[in-house]
């Protein structure tokens, strides 16, 4: 082979998505079952679909707007107003952006300068660890309390003056944990009396049980200008393939995602957003029944893990439960590629969540019905062979 020049260092110290190799080792058995995706298994929504063929025969097919289409970004602003309590402006707070995914790139290029410190409870979601290694952002990972909330106390001793945002994804992948008012308010404390920014990660907002409800830290008082809020089309209207996201915050902010916006992606699908719009006008009411449903698979796997003898917290919210795997004698990687050897089960091994879940898994329950009962069944056969 020719020898060349380095490649990036940045990138290449990223590993290759241990979820999407677990999709690949999947690929070719019909046997397995995946409990490592995350996304919801019902079908998208007729409006979405209608909205999008309506924009394709309209032959919107040419660039979009950098921000968003008008119609689009001012449904987003009646949306934030009516479910989320937000007062944004369409014109200057709101940029849609191609999946949740971007709307967090974004909002890393946007923020944060080499050497700043971004404070996060673990284990988290993986995509907040390489970003910042991406954007030379230094990472403080903070050990989540035994019940997955976060620990505010250890989380105000570790503030220092390169802290520059703290960010919090509630509910969150992959604990399933959603704030509490009190817990919400500790982190909003910390937010304003060290004039940190906060990054509010809500693309779970909707998957919410027990009562538990949630709360947008951008309609707190004071908190608009120093929140960035990030959610997405793809959970709420099972829509990942639509690519479909947005980001709500202070026009300065919102300014610097359009500008980086246009020389990388310079845009989003232009017929895409008019499937969005058409699903944020139908409401969330279509998703009682859904929830329901993702309620019932998540009191099973909580029951039948707790049942085979896992330390596992109840989810309060999003479609994960992350069980604990010490007694086994065997680390989630370890757990992971032997029980898709033997039981043709995916689940994802927890140290891609951060440095405190060796010993974890994530599960997914966002499957039918029978087949989470299969892997159960299939679990359970596991397990009794350790």
């Amino acid at each position: 082979m020719i020898k060349m020049k380095e490649l990036s260092r940045k990138v290449n110290l990223a590993p290759k998505s241990k979820i999407r190799e677990l999709f690949n080792l999947a690929a070719g058995r019909s046997d397995v079952i995946s409990l490592g995706i995350g996304q919801p298994d019902f079908s998208t929504p007729e409006p979405a679909i209608k909205g999008n063929v309506w924009a394709l025969n309209e032959k919107i097919t040419y660039y979009a707007p950098t921000k968003g289409v008008p119609e689009l970004l001012q449904q987003l602003e009646h949306k934030l107003k009516s479910a989320n309590n937000i007062e944004a402006n369409w014109k200057e707070n709101i940029i849609v952006t191609n999946g949740g995914s971007q709307a967090l790139n974004l909002t890393f290029a946007s923020l944060f300068n080499p050497g700043d410190e971004l404070i996060i409870s673990s284990p988290n979601f993986i995509s907040y660890f390489y970003l910042s290694l991406f954007f030379g952002v230094k990472v403080i990972e903070v050990e989540r309390k035994k019940d997955f909330s976060p620990d505010i106390e250890k989380i105000n001793k570790l503030i220092s003056d390169k802290t520059k945002a703290i960010l919090i994804n509630s509910p969150n992948n992959p604990t399933g944990h959603s704030f509490n008012r009190n817990e919400l308010q500790g982190i909003v404390e910390i937010v304003k009396n060290n004039d940190l920014f906060l990054i509010s990660d809500e693309v779970y907002e909707n998957y919410l049980y027990d009562g538990t409800e949630h709360t947008s830290p951008a309609s707190l008082k004071g908190m608009f200008e120093r929140t960035i809020t990030l959610n997405a089309m793809s959970k709420l209207y099972s829509a990942t393939g639509f690519r479909m996201g947005y980001v709500a915050a202070n026009k300065d902010i919102i300014d610097l995602m359009e500008k980086y916006h246009q020389y990388t992606a310079a845009g989003t699908n232009h017929a895409a957003q008019y499937g969005f719009l058409e699903a944020l006008k139908m409401g969330s009411g279509f998703f009682d029944e859904i929830l329901e449903s993702f309620n019932i698979r998540r009191l099973l796997a909580y029951n039948r893990l707790k049942e085979m003898g896992f330390e596992v917290v109840k989810p309060k919210g999003a479609f994960y439960v992350m069980p604990k795997i010490n007694q086994f004698g065997l680390t989630g990687a370890e757990f992971s590629k032997k029980i898709m050897e033997d039981q043709a089960v995916a689940v994802v091994p927890g140290n891609i969540f951060g440095s405190y879940s060796e010993y974890m898994l994530r599960m997914s329950y966002a499957t039918k019905l029978e087949k989470l009962e299969e892997a159960m069944d299939r679990i359970e056969k596991f397990v009794k062979t350790l």
